[in-house]
């Protein structure tokens, strides 16, 4: 589960800035959209509003960079550049300094951790984990460039042998991925199994996330999952009865012959399983049988809600955080709702799984929805770097006020200033 990240030097984002998922003490509405947890209470959920080009979709970036070092920065070569070094551009001191992240979570094993780390193009000039295993922080590592890294007692494994092969560019924790290391490995499993950040918005994208499903229920990979996936397509009134998987024979013959036989059957095995979606058949009034669409055939709305139903699904199955950006694409305001109310029920959400998402939609905007500290926003200043609050950091806005109402008259910020009076067009007679 995730309390707080905060970054700095990111993006839009220049100085620090604070994202947290731990309740506020003096918001009391809507208990049951909290997760008790050793003496916390965190939310379930959260949503973040704001204009074109606020940074709403940068502090989703942000955890997606985070992953990105941890998962990947293993594999960098020597002196190759860090891609997820992207600092703010519009300040001549900015775009030369750190950026910075500053995450805590809880992880599988039920423990507390707090991960730093900091970096240029180059090099990462600090990184820092620790843990709270007797509800005492203890120290697990902690590396500052140029210095020999210093280890707490907790942390067991071939210390000094991983130290002498890592690269400047390389995240300790990301050797985790390659390394022995029991003390850390909950840490790790965090980002790359229990995090995950969806920000993308294509066709391409959404077909891939449906095929990695597709393949995941037809090997029963996650427990019940073509059947919940059969229950939310017929709760959202798709039309759709059930969906059930093909497979689809494949010449192995076909494919080029430049391709080994290993990537041949690695290919028959990616693509071998097809969705098929059943509705009803009938002869007037009367049901006679059934009809089988291919997905192609399918409304772009039930497609998406494939895609989403399939992450929300595989979140719900571990306690995943899952963050998106625009949740809301292509669905029906209702249906969303109904998404996002999945997470707020013990019944339907007993891993305590969370939802991080960014929308445009104002309907959402509504108190028996959303707590007050469970609503934030981005809002764009005027030299051009982001800052983020919730409701409940606004004074004088009470726990049944109309959200909405007040967000779009700008009572709230973070909405866009039109001045529609210089849309002054000139056309060629």
């Amino acid at each position: 589960m995730l309390l707080e990240l905060k970054v700095k030097n990111f993006r839009s984002i220049k100085d620090w800035q604070s994202f947290s998922m731990l309740a506020e003490n003096k918001v009391n509405e809507l208990e049951e959209s909290l997760i008790q947890h050793t003496g916390h209470e965190i939310l379930s959920s959260s949503i973040i509003y704001g204009r074109n080009a606020s940074g709403k979709s940068n502090i989703l970036k942000a955890f997606r960079a985070l992953r990105f070092m941890v998962l990947k920065s293993s594999n960098f070569k020597v002196d190759t550049k860090i891609p997820a070094y992207e600092p703010y551009k519009l300040d001549n001191v900015s775009q030369n300094e750190l950026t910075e992240f500053y995450i805590d979570f809880i992880a599988n094993d039920d423990l507390r951790y707090i991960y730093e780390i900091g970096f240029d193009s180059n090099i990462i000039a600090y990184e820092r984990l620790k843990f709270y295993p007797k509800k005492q922080s203890a120290n697990l590592f902690d590396r500052t460039h140029g210095s020999s890294i210093k280890y707490g007692d907790y942390l067991k494994g071939r210390k000094k042998e991983v130290e002498e092969k890592l690269y400047d560019n390389q995240s300790f924790l990301s050797k985790v991925g390659s390394e022995k290391f029991d003390s850390l490995k909950n840490a790790y499993l965090f980002f790359s199994k229990y995090l995950f950040t969806s920000t993308l918005h294509d066709t391409k994208y959404d077909d891939l996330l449906i095929r990695i499903f597709t393949n995941k229920m037809a090997k029963d990979e996650i427990p019940y999952f073509k059947e919940n996936i059969n229950k939310l397509m017929k709760v959202a009134d798709t039309g759709i009865d059930c969906i059930d998987i093909k497979e689809d024979e494949i010449d192995m013959e076909d494919l080029p012959t430049e391709m080994s036989s290993k990537e041949k059957e690695e290919l028959v095995e990616k693509y071998k399983y097809k969705i098929r979606t059943v509705h009803k058949k009938f002869d007037g009034d009367k049901i006679i049988g059934e009809e089988k669409f291919r997905l192609k055939e399918e409304s772009t709305g039930t497609i998406k809600l494939l895609a989403i139903g399939g992450l929300i699904l595989d979140a719900l199955s571990d306690g995943t955080v899952l963050i998106i950006d625009e949740l809301d694409k292509s669905l029906h305001p209702k249906l969303t709702r109904t998404l996002i109310n999945i997470f707020h029920s013990k019944k339907t959400n007993p891993k305590n799984a969370q939802l991080i998402f960014a929308t445009h939609d104002v309907s959402l905007l509504d108190p028996e929805l959303f707590r007050r500290d469970q609503v934030w926003f981005a809002e764009k200043e005027f030299e051009g770097w982001s800052h983020y609050y919730s409701i409940s950091d606004i004074s004088g806005i009470r726990a049944n006020a109309p959200y909405e109402k007040y967000y779009m008259s700008g009572r709230l910020g973070a909405t866009p200033v039109i001045n529609q009076n210089e849309l002054n067009f000139q056309f060629q007679d």
